[in-house]
């Protein structure tokens, strides 16, 4: 494998800019953008108030299939977007040099639409630059069989073209190889790089590499788990990184235990559903207790302290009354309310809901079909990585002491009293967007060792120490519910 350097592209187009925090996970684009007579045109749902707000949106001119991925600054602005085909700038138009992406006949075959291929594009702030973003893309290069060959990088300038956006390097392969599509990323455990996972095709084996202030690098090709088709589905990480699942109708469902400082996967935990359903898609709860796995006319919930024991909900029959379409289980995401969405995989007007993602079984409330959007929608669900995810404190890979831009985007004014503690210490705190959120404890390692609830309505809790066994330098994250991280402190305990 070939170390890929991108810097020396990056600094002819690069112009400094105050450093802020990367596009928002809170936009999702969606919908039959050049159709835009009703039923049909585009729909937004815009999470930036921490509840979802879902218009129509007449303006795009890009139509989606499965394949979307876009971008927002940190005050929840759309910068760009993109089906596969092309890549439209923040005024639904072409942006400069972002026409021709993923060359391929099955690209040309679907010009009109986007593309058709779950998890194929994911877009990363360059680390240590801002304004300029790494987008990593698949295509399918084989029809028969129908699988990608090539992964791609593509790298645009936000501040280019007057700040409507520049592509000024296209379509560079640093990957080929029979592939699965089915990408997901992380943050690195020092908070600033990406772990970039690729899984192969017809083997039980994943790339991963790092995208650094150097550009992208090869890092390892690992062999764990028992896949071995390639059929399609859909891959993600749980919000905090420390887990990672993969999921579709033939391999089913398999979930490692993730390391953010080598990149590696761990405990490999395989369930096996033995349906013929062909439409999948994989989330994680907010607590990292379940992972929901879909599969057209089920969904399952796999409770990571009883695998085998699944949940399964079935779909109600229920048809969109516009096309009579069935509305299926297909891919997921957990957005920022702390809700998963699911869409249905054929054309309809709805997506289905899950609640309270960290209960058990009905617990969790899945309303089908309760979503209402304003236009036809597809298959076109966002992949959105935790950008809020921060350093692993004290651990050994937390070598740069840095999480987000300016380390913490706002201040929950954590404050711990006693300091140094023995057996309880009291956390003082008061979150600026009333928002509830978690306090988390870790070692000198870097390992979780101890997780409370915070409500913003309240700005104090009596936290006891039993889990803590050993005298030593601890530190205390506070996050609200969005995973954003907005404070920390070291504390120092005395046993």
């Amino acid at each position: 494998m070939r170390r890929l350097i991108l810097i020396f592209l990056i600094i002819l187009y690069y112009r400094p800019l105050v450093l802020q925090a990367q596009g928002y996970n809170n936009l999702w684009l969606m919908g039959y953008g050049n159709l835009a007579q009703l039923p049909f045109g585009g729909s937004n749902i815009d999470f930036v108030t921490g509840s979802p707000n879902v218009y129509f949106e007449p303006n795009r001119t890009m139509e989606f299939a499965t394949t979307v991925v876009n971008v927002a600054d940190s005050l929840g602005q759309l910068l760009f977007y993109s089906n596969g085909v092309w890549i439209a700038n923040k005024n639904n138009q072409l942006m400069l040099n972002g026409d021709s992406l993923n060359p391929s006949y099955y690209t040309s075959m679907n010009y009109s639409h986007g593309l058709y291929i779950i998890n194929s594009h994911i877009s990363l702030k360059m680390p240590g630059v801002d304004s300029v973003y790494c987008l990593i893309h698949q295509t399918i290069d084989h029809l028969t069989p129908y699988w990608p060959e090539k992964c791609y990088y593509t790298l645009i300038n936000t501040n280019g073209d007057q700040g409507n956006g520049e592509v000024f390097a296209k379509n560079i392969v640093f990957l080929t190889d029979t592939l699965a599509a089915q990408m997901a990323v992380c943050k690195h455990a020092n908070g600033r790089d990406w772990w970039i996972i690729i899984p192969k095709g017809y083997s039980s084996s994943y790339y991963t590499y790092l995208l650094t202030p150097n550009g992208l690098q090869f890092v390892v090709q690992q062999t764990i788990g028992t896949r071995y088709y390639l059929k399609g589905g859909q891959a993600t990480f749980s919000r905090d990184g420390s887990l990672y699942a993969i999921y579709d109708s033939v391999n089913d469902l398999d979930v490692y235990d993730f390391d953010r400082c080598s990149g590696t996967f761990s405990n490999a935990r395989h369930v096996a559903v033995y349906d013929s359903m062909n439409s999948t898609g994989v989330s994680i709860s907010p607590n990292n207790r379940f992972v929901y796995g879909s599969s057209g006319g089920y969904l399952y919930q796999f409770d990571l302290q009883n695998l085998q024991n699944y949940q399964t909900f079935t779909w109600d029959s229920f048809r969109s009354p516009s096309f009579n379409l069935p509305t299926l289980f297909f891919t997921q995401e957990l957005m920022p309310d702390n809700k998963i969405y699911i869409n249905t995989g054929n054309g309809t007007e709805f997506l289905h809901v899950i609640n309270y993602p960290d209960s058990l079984g009905a617990a969790c409330q899945l309303v089908q079909h309760s979503f209402v959007l304003p236009t036809i929608n597809f298959q076109s669900t966002p992949y959105y990585p935790n950008v809020f995810l921060g350093p692993v404190v004290g651990s050994i890979c937390d070598s740069l002491s840095v999480g987000l831009p300016h380390t913490i985007v706002q201040s929950a004014g954590l404050r711990l009293n006693p300091n140094p503690a023995t057996s309880q210490v009291w956390v003082n705190y008061q979150f600026p967007n009333n928002r509830d959120g978690w306090l988390e404890i870790f070692d000198p390692l870097g390992k979780l060792i101890l997780k409370r609830r915070l409500y913003w309505s309240t700005t104090q809790l009596l936290v006891y120490l039993n889990e803590i066994k050993s005298s030593g330098l601890y530190v205390a994250k506070v996050f609200d519910d969005t995973g954003m991280y907005l404070s920390t402190e070291k504390m120092v305990v005395n046993k």
